[in-house]
């Protein structure tokens, strides 16, 4: 086993509130180090926040020039090339990652390539990207875990390969119809955003309302939106089954309020929540506690259950959206509990608690 290397400050994971915390501390004169797998910056720059609204704006934009003659443009024929589509998204990746390398060189801090597990309180074992390991001990340790798409256990479901949001925003080819998984905000984004681009879309979502934690009142005018841009929408139904292959033919069997229902397409996407990455990482020899999700469990102090470890982030216990994880466990923002941003139609603002949350 290598020499363990000791820093002030210990970070693993590079997401939003990781590196900040990094910067500012490496930058306080205190040794610091970040541990990241592979998405430098974290999922926001890379496969999430950003990334997503730049494909969405690309579809706003086809979705004025569909319409042009409403604002008295005469256009010809229009077609999405998603091949440019897509690599404009990844210049503006390729851009943010570079920007990331230049804040670390900058702040001292360094950051480490490679996949962390803890092998006791403070300490993770590094297995370098490049190979190697190292071995990394810290007086404070903050935890910016970040979470990954679920995946639903339906039968069929994982053995038709689905696309995440992840896969969804790398796809360099139009689906000819695709099928949304959940009515969530991820959901949502995606299904009208390639709606617009030309897909045929379904959106197939288990509770009675679409954003299941807004009103009622604000799903509903979702829902006509959605409706007005020619989107497909089943609520209140169970899957039962799903058979075939995303990218080729995909069929959704499910029980609706009206009967039994067959929904095919050519792809489906699943945007059913979230789970955290806190499984299979050593969280057990730390003295770490979770909840009964799989998240970290913390105080208003951010402070888990063993000392000077932090949690920050999306698996950092808090249950609720917010626009960035960045300031989702900031208690002095709480006051704010539900924020929802759209850069599309689905122009959709929430401050306060709803009739959801007060009950």
């Amino acid at each position: 086993m290598s020499q363990p290397e000791h820093f002030e400050m210990l970070v693993l994971g590079s997401g939003e509130g990781g590196k900040y915390l990094a910067w500012h501390m490496a930058k306080s004169g205190h040794r610091t180090a970040v541990v990241e797998r592979k998405l430098i910056g974290g999922s926001c720059p890379n496969t999430n926040c950003l990334p997503s609204k730049n494909e969405i704006w690309s579809a706003k934009v086809a979705d004025l020039v569909h319409h042009a003659d409403r604002f008295g443009i005469v256009t010809g024929s229009t077609a999405t090339d998603m091949k440019r589509v897509l690599a404009r998204k990844r210049e503006m990746v390729d851009g943010l990652i570079a920007m990331h390398l230049d804040r670390y060189k900058a702040s001292g801090a360094e950051l480490i390539m490679g996949t962390g597990r803890f092998i006791a309180a403070k300490t993770i074992e590094v297995k370098l990207n490049d190979g190697g390991t190292r071995v990394l001990t810290g007086d404070r340790v903050a935890l910016n875990l970040g979470t990954h798409a679920t995946i639903p256990d339906i039968p069929g479901l994982a053995a038709a390969e689905p696309l995440t949001n992840v896969e969804t925003l790398e796809l360099d080819r139009l689906p000819d119809h695709l099928i949304v998984l959940g009515g969530g905000y991820v959901g949502l984004e995606l299904a009208q955003a390639y709606r617009r681009f030309g897909s045929r879309v379904s959106i197939v979502e288990v509770g009675p309302q679409l954003a299941g934690r807004e009103d009622p009142d604000v799903a509903d005018a979702v829902l006509e939106m959605l409706h007005d841009d020619g989107i497909e929408v089943h609520l209140g139904i169970k899957v039962l089954r799903v058979q075939g292959r995303s990218g080729q033919t995909v069929s959704l069997q499910m029980r609706t309020p009206a009967g039994d229902q067959t929904v095919e397409g050519s792809d489906i996407v699943v945007a059913a929540g979230r789970t955290p990455n806190t499984d299979g990482i050593g969280l057990d020899l730390t003295g770490v506690v979770l909840d009964d999700r799989g998240y970290i469990a913390v105080n208003d102090r951010l402070e888990t259950s063993a000392p000077d470890v932090w949690a920050i982030g999306e698996a950092a216990g808090s249950r609720r959206p917010y626009a960035s994880s960045s300031i989702r466990n900031v208690p002095a923002l709480r006051m704010i509990p539900a924020i929802a941003f759209r850069r599309s139609g689905l122009s959709v603002a929430v401050v306060g608690l709803c009739s959801v949350g007060v009950r």
